[in-house]
């Protein structure tokens, strides 16, 4: 994997670890129903304790050694429902022109779950790349969606397949 890759990966990963701690001391705070906010030279990250549960979100860039750029996100959040999520992504541009763009997101709770997963490629020839998978499902039923999007080389047009299920497994219409 190129080096900017690598960064990507290091950088949503330490979003994610930033993000998450600041959840975690947040909810130490949350009797004091405050907000906490820090600010470096290349990112900042704040988080919040509530009545309704505590949440945290950051952001930062960082100059690659091959020339290019990374921007990193990501948040988290906790519910006093139990409900709970968190969503991160990367992007790099590099000096031949080329993106490349990875994000996920997880949610779950008392009505169910939710987890999405997707990367986007522009090559320094324009080409795009890339695709996007969706999973959900329902506590109270069972029933679940699974899908993803890719994009045709040929044509660069998205082409979508998805399907949703019953608890048992059976195939059943999507509304």
């Amino acid at each position: 994997m190129p080096k900017s890759g690598n960064a990507a990966a290091a950088l949503a990963a330490l979003t994610i670890t930033v993000t998450l701690s600041a959840l975690t001391i947040s909810a130490t705070a949350e009797a004091r129903q405050g907000v906490l906010r820090a600010r470096g030279a290349n990112g900042a990250v704040t988080a919040a304790a509530g009545a309704k549960g505590v949440a945290t979100r950051g952001h930062g860039t960082v100059s690659n050694q091959d020339g290019s750029v990374t921007h990193g996100s990501g948040g988290a959040y906790r519910g006093v429902n139990g409900g709970q999520g968190y969503r991160a992504s990367s992007t790099t541009v590099s000096p031949d022109g080329s993106v490349s763009r990875q994000t996920q997101a997880e949610t779950n709770g008392p009505n169910g779950s939710v987890n999405i997963q997707g990367g986007l490629a522009r090559g320094a020839d324009g080409a795009w790349s890339g695709s996007r998978s969706t999973n959900a499902t329902n506590a109270s039923t069972g029933n679940s969606y699974s899908g993803s999007t890719t994009i045709d080389p040929a044509t660069g047009q998205p082409v979508h397949t998805g399907g949703c299920t019953d608890a048992g497994g059976n195939a059943i219409s999507c509304r």
